[in-house]
């Protein structure tokens, strides 16, 4: 309320006050953000009578003024430059501090006057193009999803949603992209240290400069800048095509509604709505590259290096696309690299880790449909996404923190949210270790390793009760067939071999190549490698075998003596903590009941 007159106060708006009025700010549930600009008109004797009389009559200095900007945005910046410049205290500060005042003064009288326009609401694509000429004249300054979303006068939330529908990734995103192409041009133009490069282009020092750009390039500052020395890769030899040959891109030509969808999965609403937005800020930011008909992924570190295009990742602790506002980030060694990864986050992906993550209490919103339908865990997984790979389902679903075990896909990964490789040829325990330092759940993985090893003590003890001194056991896939799968101390075998301990025969030790973990071999040989004890997987749900009335399975002493165990090859199969702690459970109970069934005889 300004001198018993009422203004909604819905949208970024400038009023004048003159001196001596009353002002009541009603900040409502979600509150307000204002700024007050002071200012002294002395006019001293520069006026003449005429205009002397004029100001008499009409005082501009002594009226209300309302206006609701057509354009925004640069009246913004200069308030916020005016604000910067108002609290240094060099000498020229205030010199620059007046300049800006003039300039910004300057806009908001022509804005004032100017023809006013029919009310238009601003499409998705507009506002996006807004924005983006907004960061390509700003990116050197601090950014945050709320201060670019405060510039253009829209919600977080608003903004973030039409970056989705036209872009199909977030502003922060493309404000990363952007400085990662202005850093790559100034270390193959320049000579500047780092940290200029850093303060340039909007990093507050050379270290976490250093790191964002390791992680969107694929390699240091240092090491990009040498390897630029020894190739000009912004020649046109040693630069890769936008678009491959014989694809060329969707701006001229392939005019099509269908030919993206057809061609690469993608939503053609999303298309059309990145049509609207200019090729020449698409291209700026490195985002024509994602689309033009040219789908190649398969291109690492050297696609990312040669196109100076930063994959779509969080790299600051100021911001990702949706989610920073929950916390910072931590920087954790991975086998890619450091990666800065959110402290807290609430919306993981994962391809091979549901189990991981679930033993951690962490429910991830993604993963694919194989895990889900691990009969050990589908009591856990309901209102998990199916992404299955799907790169457009795992950006639907909005991730803060992809966790893969995927190499080959992890740059992809990369250009959705941030991403985390982990290499699941490593043992459990130091799987279930890595991730909690990944997930901020350490003491969760070590609470959980704590129980494990003291649920394997038990199930060992119940397991080695039941084994004669030197009795081996062996693991078959396949059934009564002509060629069946050996197993070794890995897949299905890892957890009878490797954590309950049961030793394997002598001649599966010598012929299975410990790197591949399992052989084809013909049943003619089965007695071969039989043990004491056979545990045999197959599918429980279609097929069981009558091993004592085969002519060859019957001659074996396993068979014989009623220690040939079925398992369920399809619950064996999956090797996540949840699994591993109820197979080895499985396991004791079945050779258990196998004792006790050979008792009642």
């Amino acid at each position: 309320m300004l001198n018993q007159r009422t203004y909604a106060m819905n949208e970024l708006q400038i009023i004048h006050m003159p001196k001596k009025s009353y002002c009541e700010v009603n900040a409502g549930v979600d509150g307000v953000e204002y700024s007050m600009v002071g200012y002294e008109a002395d006019l001293g004797n520069r006026l003449t009578k005429h205009q002397m009389a004029l100001l008499a009559e009409y005082n501009p200095f002594e009226m209300v003024y309302h206006l609701t900007p057509s354009q925004p945005v640069a009246l913004y910046d200069l308030l916020s430059d005016m604000l910067e410049l108002s609290q240094l205290q060099e000498q020229t500060a205030l010199l620059e501090l007046k300049a800006a005042f003039y300039q910004w003064l300057s806009g908001v009288i022509q804005q004032y006057h100017a023809k006013p326009q029919a009310a238009k609401p601003t499409s998705p694509a507009e506002l996006v193009t807004m924005t983006l000429e907004y960061m390509l004249k700003h990116y050197a300054d601090p950014h945050t999803l709320d201060t670019l979303a405060a510039a253009m006068n829209r919600s977080p939330g608003h903004l973030s949603n039409c970056f989705k529908q036209v872009l199909n990734r977030g502003p922060i995103d493309c404000l990363i992209r952007l400085r990662m192409r202005k850093a790559c041009e100034l270390l193959t133009e320049t000579k500047l240290p780092l940290y200029m490069i850093a303060s340039a282009i909007g990093y507050r020092d050379a270290y976490y400069f250093s790191n964002a750009f390791k992680k969107q390039m694929g390699m240091s500052p240092q090491a990009f800048r040498k390897h630029d020395n020894k190739e000009d890769i912004t020649s046109q030899a040693g630069r890769n095509s936008i678009a491959r040959p014989n694809e060329p891109c969707y701006i001229s030509i392939h005019d099509n509604d269908n030919y993206y969808q057809h061609m690469n999965g993608g939503s053609d609403n999303m298309f059309n709505f990145a049509k609207m937005v200019p090729a020449s800020l698409l291209l700026a930011f490195g985002l024509l590259l994602g689309a033009c008909g040219s789908a190649n992924t398969g291109n690492s570190t050297n696609s990312n290096v040669s196109n100076h295009t930063a994959p779509q990742t969080t790299s600051e602790a100021t911001a990702t696309a949706d989610s920073a506002a929950n916390g910072g980030t931590r920087l954790v060694s991975t086998s890619m690299g450091e990666v800065a990864v959110p402290d807290n986050p609430q919306r993981v992906v994962t391809d091979f880790y549901l189990g991981y993550l679930l033993a951690l209490d962490v429910k991830p919103v993604g993963t694919n449909r194989m895990f889900m339908e691990n009969p050990y865990l589908q009591d856990q997984v309901e209102g998990i996404m199916d992404v299955s790979e799907n790169l457009e389902a795992i950006v639907a679903a909005n991730p803060d923190l992809i966790v893969t075990g995927d190499a080959q896909k992890y740059e992809a990964y990369s250009k959705i949210a941030t991403a985390v490789y982990l290499d699941h040829s490593t043992n459990i325990r130091e799987q279930v270790k890595q991730l909690g330092v990944i997930l901020n759940k350490e003491a969760e993985a070590a609470a959980w390793l704590e129980e494990f090893e003291e649920k394997l003590a038990g199930a060992k003890k119940r397991v080695q009760a039941l084994l004669k001194e030197g009795e081996t056991a062996v693991v078959f896939a396949g059934g009564i067939q002509k060629e069946l799968t050996l197993y070794g101390n890995a897949y299905t075998g890892g957890t009878i071999h490797g954590e309950l301990g049961i030793p394997m025969n002598e001649n599966v030790i010598r012929d299975i190549d410990p790197k591949t973990g399992w052989a084809t071999i013909s049943s003619e040989v089965v007695d071969h490698y039989a043990g004491d004890h056979i545990f045999m997987s197959v599918d429980t749900k279609k097929e069981s075998f009558d091993y004592a009335s085969d002519p060859l399975w019957g001659t074996l002493p396993a068979v014989k003596n009623n220690k040939l165990y079925e398992i369920d090859g399809y619950r064996f199969y999956f090797s996540d903590p949840i699994s591993v702690m109820n197979q080895i459970q499985d396991i004791a109970n079945m050779m258990e009941e196998g004792a006790k069934a050979n008792v009642a005889k």
